[in-house]
């Protein structure tokens, strides 16, 4: 709108980070001549961080400009929340296989991509922006890239871009290893005043193709004094700056139009009030006024300390009180209720049987306990858990489900039978695939570990993939039965594979295998915790206790090969171009042949799944294809407890169907074949 009045070609303030309107001050010509050597010397590991504005994407698109065409370059905007899925995402930026990998396979294939490109003599850079939403564990998984290596250097390069935040993540001691292995750290700092000044009128003469004075030298110095010399700001304050000058016809824009400016901006409003509030402090009559007040204040209290003494002179009685001595620990809020050992009478038994935090019904409202009952005194939560899998009492219910108390989830994991949890988990993921366990029926033993529980599965026509990495939202996502390991630490245990989180004695017998069989807004109905009973656990909660890995449990509808690729034919991939037909993401003519139409097709549907966009229809994918078509009676865990599964012959959910072309319809196909339940 005013770059013709102003004489330009284009807007000089967009905030897009376009390296032309590069302006190497100091702070940045530094960190590029330190990018390039690195990168020229082969260095590992490289960081850059900075504020928020202050141009890290634009110094690093304009590295990207100035390094040789012998660079295969990996560039992660959105960096993934596990390790896993880091990885996977690796592999997809260089074209490689991912989905259905093991971490060991992705990283086997890493290997051999990164010799390849060694022998050809190309440099291989790994680039990932905004680093410090990165976890502990996935920059932990950053580090181990580093020992992809020949004997005399490195087989990647990693650059990591981020905020102030993840230099206090480099600087804990869980991170020292990577720490160490940084050998290029910069940090990018705001412009100093001179370098505002100069940064407006060089991207002005980018814009105009000459230099130009467009802003007044009272207008530069208020609008350092605005933004703190941050680059975005400036950009935002200067862009609205100029369209206030042009609505009011002036041909320079000075101090007054800057603030007017300002005023419209969040973030330069609030600088300049932080700025007033501090300036207010430094007056003369504020300064002899909080003097005399804090000279008040002591003189007060060493009247008060002389008179009464230094505790009772603040309040605080010595003594101890009869009530703080008679409060048991096991009465707070949000604990298990702990029974008196001196009263093992029959209500006693009867309460154990339902742990206090418990709310019966279908209900997802949070428990609080009471101090008021007179049984509840003394003993600790774990000897409720032993009592209360010893009654003899009728099973509930399963489809009945309790919401669990917040803070309860560490100490039910730490008294948690892992062999029982393992059978619950086991019964009511086949209760929700309609295969319930019978009395009598199911294995002579129960399953030891994930080895067996896989087994298991399989011996009933189901499929069992174990996966090592994923987020809650994922698991959303697929909408299918999921079993998680937890650790009854929370964030304390790492994220490990389903083999490492085994059960079996001998072995890490930490991890507790519990099943999810739902979703409720921001909580997770969970199988295997307490004792023939469904809990509703806080989403939060229970992610800080996985150990991100797992195993989905789905069923294959269709005989479909476990994995589909480009340059395969045959029934499979005819199925497959049918249900992304369905789902409209495929608009060809399925033609059986996995040719470039449906590789791209399989890619976005994988992106709108949140799944990595690799254009492979491996298990995931299928498990969320099943998932999304309506035809398929699938257990989702969307589907509010106490829903009934569907079988083959009921046609599509409840609801309308979604209308679909005769070349798009999918037709039965022959269902895979299923062991008798009983």
């Amino acid at each position: 709108m005013y770059t013709a009045f102003y004489g330009l070609r284009e807007k000089p303030f967009a905030l897009s980070p376009d390296p032309r309107f590069l302006y190497l001050a100091g702070p940045h010509r530094e960190a590029l001549a330190h990018l390039l050597y690195g990168i020229e010397q082969g260095e590992g590991f490289i960081s850059v961080t900075g504020e928020v504005g202050t141009g890290k994407t634009t110094l690093c698109r304009t590295l990207l400009e100035r390094l040789d065409g012998d660079t295969e370059l990996a560039f992660l905007f959105n960096p993934s929340r596990t390790a896993l899925e880091l990885l996977q995402s690796i592999c997809a930026e260089f074209e490689l296989p991912a989905e259905g990998l093991t971490r060991r396979s992705l990283m086997t294939q890493l290997n051999r991509f990164l010799l390849e490109q060694k022998a050809a003599g190309r440099r291989v850079l790994l680039i990932i922006d905004e680093a410090q939403n990165l976890s502990e564990n996935t920059l932990e998984q950053v580090r181990l890239l580093s020992n992809l290596e020949t004997s005399r250097e490195k087989l990647i390069q990693i650059l990591l871009l981020g905020q102030p935040e993840l230099d206090r993540k480099l600087d804990s001691r869980g991170l020292r290893q990577l720490r160490q292995r940084i050998s290029v750290r910069w940090q990018l700092e705001p412009l100093r005043p001179q370098e505002t000044r100069a940064y407006v009128r060089h991207r002005i003469a980018v814009a105009a193709g000459e230099p130009r004075e467009l802003f007044s030298e009272g207008a530069l110095r208020e609008i350092h004094r605005r933004t703190g010399g941050v680059p975005r700001l400036v950009n935002q304050l200067c862009d609205r700056a100029l369209l206030g000058g042009y609505a009011a016809r002036s041909a320079l824009i000075r101090p007054a139009q800057v603030r007017a400016a300002a005023r419209e901006i969040p973030d330069a409003r609030r600088r300049h009030a932080r700025e007033k509030v501090f300036n207010s402090f430094l007056r003369p009559w504020m300064f002899v006024a909080g003097s005399v007040a804090v000279a008040g204040l002591a003189l007060v209290a060493g009247l008060q300390v002389g008179r009464h003494g230094l505790a009772r002179a603040f309040g605080v009685d010595a003594r101890p009180s009869s009530a703080s001595i008679a409060e048991p620990a096991g009465s707070a809020i949000g604990e298990l209720p702990a029974v008196a050992a001196n009263a093992p009478d029959a209500a006693n038994a009867a309460r154990l049987a339902r742990p206090r935090g418990f709310v019966s019904g279908t209900g997802t409202g949070e428990a609080t306990p009471s101090r008021g009952d007179p049984a509840v005194q003394g003993v600790q939560p774990s000897s409720i858990l032993a009592a209360a899998a010893s009654l003899d009492r009728e099973p509930l219910v399963r489809t009945e489900v309790a919401a669990l108390a917040p803070g309860l989830l560490s100490q039910i994991l730490a008294g948690l039978d892992p062999r029982r949890a393992l059978r619950e988990s086991e019964a009511a993921v086949l209760e929700r695939h309609g295969r319930p366990l019978r009395p009598g029926s199911g294995s002579a033993s129960p399953p030891r570990d994930a080895a067996d529980l896989q087994s298991a599965f399989e011996a009933r026509g189901l499929s069992a993939t174990s996966f090592d990495g994923g987020s809650i939202e994922l698991l959303r996502r697929l909408d299918h039965p999921v079993l998680l390991p937890l650790s009854p630490d929370p964030n304390g245990s790492g994220s490990r594979g389903p083999a490492d989180a085994s059960t079996e004695e001998g072995g890490d017998t930490r991890a507790r295998w519990v099943a999810i069989t739902g979703f409720e807004g921001d909580r997770a109905r969970i199988a295997g915790l307490v004792r023939d009973r469904i809990v509703s656990v806080p989403i939060r909660e229970l992610a800080a206790h996985w150990l991100e890995t797992g195993m989905l449990v789905w069923e294959r509808f269709e005989p479909v090969p476990e994995l589909l690729k480009k340059g395969e034919d045959g029934p499979g991939v005819l199925w497959l171009q049918r249900a992304l037909a369905r789902l409209r993401f495929f608009e060809g003519r399925p033609t059986g042949a996995f040719d470039r139409e449906t590789a791209t097709a399989v890619r976005d549907f994988q992106r709108e799944q949140g799944l990595v966009a690799d254009g492979i229809a491996g298990p995931l994918t299928q498990i969320a294809l099943y998932a999304r078509l309506d035809q398929y009676p699938v257990p989702r865990l969307s589907d509010p407890p106490g829903t009934e599964r569907r079988t083959a012959t009921s046609g599509l959910r409840s609801g309308a169907p979604r209308p679909a072309s005769s070349a798009g319809r999918i037709p039965p196909g022959q269902p895979a074949r299923r062991a008798d339940a009983d």
